[in-house]
């Protein structure tokens, strides 16, 4: 997350936003000095991390190409009605908004999703066992940090049984692809004394690595529900293999990262807080 500056006096300030569930994502802020107008230049446009084009001069166009449809603007519609940022704050318009991002194939809208039902927040019930699900939706697009919080919730036991060979697993794989590297280390360093469940991990990254190969969002959902009511326990994990009670428990916690905060020209900063 990256914060904005605020405009300056006799600058027009263009603003690149970037919606994405990643960490630390800078934000490239480019002030262009006018001293009187140009016919050239352009508004400033509030624009999605994922590409593909799509561009908005304001929030009533971002909201009129979420009306027909468009996933990216969806999915930053909902981020910013989840926040309040920029736009009367409206959790349940934003889960609905986020949910049919994700059902589009959006992959921020997803792991967003997973967050809200990992943790039971914005009127979403707590699901672990189902955030998983989007988690993996999440990981086949790509985020990072789908694949570190699915290694996490396997080394924690959170919505899925304990299991720290296919815990190491995730963790490469979060590692390779740019998410933080130290709970791999935690865990290699307090399973240390098990290297069959090292050697394991590391065959389960490259077979993860292959799961995933031409796979997309949309595979990797659960059947839609209501978000509001968990829906009924459901194994995502392959059996787990028996742990001896004297075994450390390593502890590693979920660490969500939230998206940067989408705003417009005309808003003061963001607030640093997730």
């Amino acid at each position: 997350m990256a914060g904005l500056a605020a405009p300056l006096p006799g600058r027009t300030l263009v603003l690149a936003v970037v919606l994405g569930l990643a960490a630390a994502t800078a934000v490239p802020l480019h002030a262009a000095q006018t001293k009187k107008k140009d016919p050239g230049d352009t508004a400033p446009v509030l624009m999605s991390r994922t590409g593909g084009g799509d561009a908005w001069a304001d929030v009533k166009e971002l909201q009129q190409a979420a009306e027909k449809g468009n996933p990216r603007a969806q999915a930053q519609l909902g981020e910013m009605l989840l926040r309040g940022d920029g736009i009367a704050k409206d959790e349940h318009r934003a889960v609905g908004l986020l949910e049919k991002a994700a059902r589009a194939g959006n992959s921020a809208a997803a792991f967003r999703i997973g967050m809200l039902l990992m943790n039971g927040a914005s009127g979403v019930a707590k699901d672990q066992p189902r955030a998983l699900a989007y988690f993996r939706a999440a990981a086949s697009g790509g985020e990072k940090e789908a694949f570190f919080n699915i290694g996490a919730a396997y080394g924690s036991a959170r919505g899925v049984k304990r299991d720290y060979a296919e815990a190491l697993g995730w963790l490469i794989i979060a590692r390779e692809r740019g998410a933080d590297a130290s709970a791999e280390r935690n865990l290699r360093a307090q399973i240390a004394s098990q290297p069959a469940w090292i050697a394991r991990g590391e065959r389960r990254a490259k077979e993860i690595a292959q799961e995933f190969a031409g796979k997309k969002v949309k595979d990797y959902l659960p059947p839609p529900a209501p978000l509001d009511t968990p829906a009924p326990a459901a194994s995502l994990a392959p059996p787990a293999i028996a742990v001896p009670a004297d075994t450390p428990k390593p502890s590693i916690d979920l660490k969500p990262v939230a998206p940067p905060r989408p705003s417009l020209p005309s808003l003061p900063p963001p607030s640093m807080k997730p």
